[in-house]
């Protein structure tokens, strides 16, 4: 076991590490849906009172920009439907009696499996199982990405620029998110599953309420998938993931409402990839500012700096974190409904195994069972801003301030005023108060 996980010893039960995750490859994601471009009028619109601020920021304007088309890729149209909640087939459809014996399982199988500090790590994708015990059918719903080639590709968008100059000063840029995702209905248990866990016993008119559920309001809610969630120390989780587990979370929480008793024979694990904050700000209309974009372009451009270094591991992400907080840039966290300014306070970022909350159990990001990748202290010192575009990072943030303006007009007033002075022969006491 290295030094640097914590919690309890890994669990060795075929399985039990819960959901999918695929960190291996950085391939395309089709996408679901990008930013609008219609409010470009309106941020022109408030470009003449920062004006200054703008052609201070234009000496920075080329230099970083480049290493965000780096992490960006070229935007293609396709005719992703991902709006329309998939149309998935009812499982009211498989003419189950109402009083069926019906039993509920937790199902999984193995994604992927990598090596980190030289030790196995499993990546599994989760679903809801149920067997009908007098005809022996089956069913099966899931929460599945369109493509699970790369969770990147999720959680950073692909960015359309068409001038570096007006996406840096302006904020004129459109944002690609890749992250289209569906609800699916299976009438049979598809092969690839490979670890069931029962958790439950039912019937077949909870089962089709439960169907219904599923069909008419998760699915044509969630269509996205976004595999971060954001934790804050005596409140939990403020912002929830919203991928293949969660869809299991709440469907078990919609089965515990119509008073289904849940419980597993063994602990289930499922994963988190969890952002540490001392608090979180929608950012709905602030994104919708010339400031707000230029600042969400800058902490992509910040995060790119270490792209391929996040790609190669996924622990490198809590570098890429550190650095910016350490320069000052905003960190920002998309999801399909809301938009948020995230306060990150150390340790930043994590990746852990935590056991499944089973209703009536909560998920407590802060549970002392876990095991996760990185030490749950973060090493403030041995972390440093690339050079040069990390401190011009910074000086670009620091510019682009409200304050900037009226504090660069007093120093052109005050050095304006001593210069008229000294040209009427009081130079000398203004160069004596300079010094």
């Amino acid at each position: 076991k290295p030094p640097s996980w914590e919690g309890p010893a890994r669990p060795t039960r075929p399985g039990a590490l819960g959901p999918w995750r695929r960190w291996m490859r950085d391939d395309s994601l089709p996408r679901s849906c990008g930013s609008c471009g219609s409010c470009g009028s309106r941020m022109y619109r408030s470009c003449g009172r920062d004006l200054l601020s703008l052609l201070a920021l234009l000496a920075l304007a080329v230099v970083p920009q480049g290493l965000l088309l780096a992490a960006a890729e070229d935007v293609e149209d396709d005719d992703d439907d991902a709006g329309k909640g998939y149309g998935i087939k009812s499982g009211r459809a498989l003419g189950w009696l109402a009083d069926d014996p019906v039993e509920i399982y937790y199902a999984e199988f193995l994604l992927a499996s990598w090596v980190l500090d030289r030790a196995p790590w499993n990546a599994y994708h989760s679903a809801l199982g149920f067997v009908n015990n007098r005809t022996q059918g089956k069913a099966l719903f899931d929460f599945s990405p369109e493509d699970v080639s790369s969770v990147m590709n999720m959680v950073l968008p692909s960015v359309d620029v068409q001038s570096p100059v007006k996406s840096v000063l302006f904020g004129d840029y459109k944002l690609v998110w890749k992250d289209a995702a569906k609800t699916q209905f299976f009438d049979y248990w598809p092969s690839k599953y490979s670890n069931f866990v029962k958790v439950g016993r039912t019937n077949g008119t909870v089962f089709h309420k439960f169907s219904g559920w599923v069909e008419d309001v998760y699915a044509l809610k969630y269509h996205a998938f976004q595999p971060v969630e954001v934790a804050e120390a005596g409140k939990g989780n403020t912002v929830r993931s919203r991928m293949c587990h969660d869809f299991v979370t709440d469907a078990l929480w919609a089965l515990y409402d119509e008073g289904v008793s849940l419980a597993a024979s063994d602990t289930i694990f499922r994963d988190h990839i969890i952002m540490y904050a001392s608090g979180t700000t929608r950012a709905e209309g602030m994104v919708e500012t010339m400031r707000g974009r230029r600042q969400w372009l800058r902490y992509l451009r910040g995060v790119g700096l270490y792209l391929e270094e996040i790609k190669e591991q996924f622990t490198h992400a809590r570098n890429a974190l550190l650095v910016g907080f350490k320069l000052g840039i905003p960190v920002f966290l998309h999801n399909e409904h809301e938009e948020y300014r995230v306060h990150l306070v150390p340790p930043f970022l994590n990746y852990c195994y935590l056991p499944l909350a089973i209703p009536p159990q909560v998920h407590d990001p802060f549970a002392a069972m876990k095991l996760c990748a990185l030490g749950m202290e973060a090493n403030m010192t041995n972390s440093t801003a690339l050079m040069p575009w990390g401190p011009l990072l910074a000086l670009e943030e620091r510019i682009d301030r409200p304050e900037f303006l009226p504090s660069l007009l007093g120093v052109i007033a005050a050095a304006f005023l001593c210069a008229l002075r000294g040209g009427g022969g009081g130079g000398g006491r203004c160069r004596r108060r300079g010094r």
